[in-house]
């Protein structure tokens, strides 16, 4: 007898479209079973961004470790994670990582580097003074390293993948750091919740570059000018200013110089916001020596970077301000930061990595379901509601966060018996736009089936 596969609409629908740069599905999860607040964090994480359950890894380290041996993190971070993924059937799909709470925040190489910086090089270290002069550069950076030329084309993640094939370092972000000077668990929440929101706003806000004698601020002002012109160009307000917005309404970035940042209200910031202080120890929470970029976290920022160790006042190792540009191309937080980082090895980057101002509005549903589906094979299809100059050109099917078969440029999916085995099951449509950032949009349906 045939076995019965049966897909309910209406109250079975769990979406009607999401859109996204780097995907919900190419995110792996990471959380340290030692830690609730670290789990509790990650599955929070995972239901508002629709990250696929099978995305979380849960792994065991003592949770109050700020540095960590790289022996000792390759064995009980690096490896098992990389291997998760691969029995998984993830490996082909992830791109990029999310470290929930209480995970080192430095690898204590020499020179240290950060647990995002290690994650990069998958452990493979570079030459020390590449590290410590901040020469070493990311393939990922968009550029440019000197004012006399122009940065290369935004690209997300997928692209890069596609051209870098089994080189590709491996990107990642924290969600939040709740350890001694960082941010509480709602303040970390509420900042992911804020990037949620900031999807596909495309927002109004300024973006202020703010510079003065110090140099912190002077070692990256020649930045400024042309990203101004660049956003401007793009329809985006930006502007050099010699003071904070502390007071201002609709910030949508700031980028500054200076050891101690005096924040006496909350900033106006809209979500999506990204906020940096180009300083020493502005992610070295092990020491209470100037300001920390939690603090821009608390004053309603989304995301923010800073180094875990004395960075010599090398701009390449902090966001450059074309990070902006990259975001408005329809990049996410995440794509945005490594676009923008020459030198990414002691970078600490904290916030929500998904967070799209810009993701297209496109939307995606599923079609042939209405009646549900009563045979052994049947051809489901998924159809594109997009504006006027977007296409989307290639389509990935995942069944409970597995992929069907690779990416293909076929809408029509064919489920079989073979493919759909008896239970309840999550079935995902994603579709990719044509170019070189390619904002995704997905859908998803529960899908029940009867032996």
């Amino acid at each position: 007898m045939l076995r019965q596969i049966l897909i309910t609409i209406g109250v079975l629908l769990l979406l009607a479209g999401e859109t996204q740069a780097l995907g919900p599905h190419e995110l792996l999860v990471l959380a340290n079973r030692q830690s609730p607040r670290s789990l509790e964090l990650a599955r929070t994480y995972m239901a508002l961004r629709h990250v696929p359950a099978i995305n979380l890894v849960e792994l065991d380290l003592p949770p109050d470790l700020l540095e960590m041996p790289p022996d000792e993190f390759t064995r009980r971070v690096l490896s098992p994670a990389l291997t998760a993924a691969k029995q998984r059937k993830l490996a082909g799909h992830i791109l990029a990582w999310a470290y929930s709470l209480d995970f080192p925040i430095r690898i204590a190489t020499d020179p240290p580097l950060s647990l995002q910086g290690f994650t990069f090089l998958r452990g493979h270290l570079p030459d020390r003074d590449a590290i410590r002069n901040g020469s070493y550069a990311s393939p990922f950076f968009a550029g440019p390293d000197n004012p006399r030329f122009q940065g290369f084309p935004s690209q997300s993640l997928d692209v890069q993948s596609a051209w870098m094939n089994a080189d590709m370092p491996l990107p990642s972000m924290m969600l939040g750091f709740a350890g001694p000077h960082g941010n509480t668990t709602a303040e970390i929440t509420a900042a992911l919740e804020r990037g949620r929101q900031a999807d596909g706003t495309r927002p109004g806000g300024t973006i202020y570059f703010v510079t003065n004698t110090d140099i912190r601020s002077t070692c990256r002002q020649w930045e400024f000018e042309p990203a101004v012109a660049e956003l401007r160009t793009a329809g985006i307000s930006a502007c050099i200013t010699n003071a904070l917005p502390s007071l201002q309404t609709n910030v949508l970035g700031i980028l500054c110089g200076m050891a101690d940042v005096v924040i006496t209200s909350p900033v106006g910031f809209l979500p999506g916001a990204m906020a940096d202080h180009l300083t020493s120890f502005g992610a070295a929470f092990d020491t209470p020596a100037q300001t920390k970029i939690s603090a821009w976290l608390r004053a309603g920022a989304t995301a923010t970077a800073g180094t875990v160790t004395e960075p010599l006042s090398n701009w390449t190792k902090f966001p450059h301000a074309r990070y902006f540009a990259h975001l408005a191309a329809g990049c996410s937080t995440l794509e945005a930061f490594f676009q923008s980082l020459r030198c990414p090895l002691q970078t600490l980057l904290l916030g929500d990595p998904l967070a799209s101002p810009w993701s297209s509005s496109a939307s995606i549903t599923f079609r042939g379901l209405e009646s549900g589906l009563h045979q052994d094979h049947q051809q489901v299809t998924i159809t594109i509601q997009a504006p006027a100059g977007e296409s989307f050109s290639q389509f990935l099917y995942l069944l409970d966060g597995v992929p069907l078969g690779p990416k293909t440029r076929n809408t029509t999916l064919p489920l079989t018996r073979a493919s759909i085995p008896p239970g309840h099951h999550l079935l995902r449509a994603i579709a990719y736009r044509t170019g070189s950032a390619r904002p995704q949009i997905f859908t998803e349906i529960e899908v029940v089936s009867k032996p």
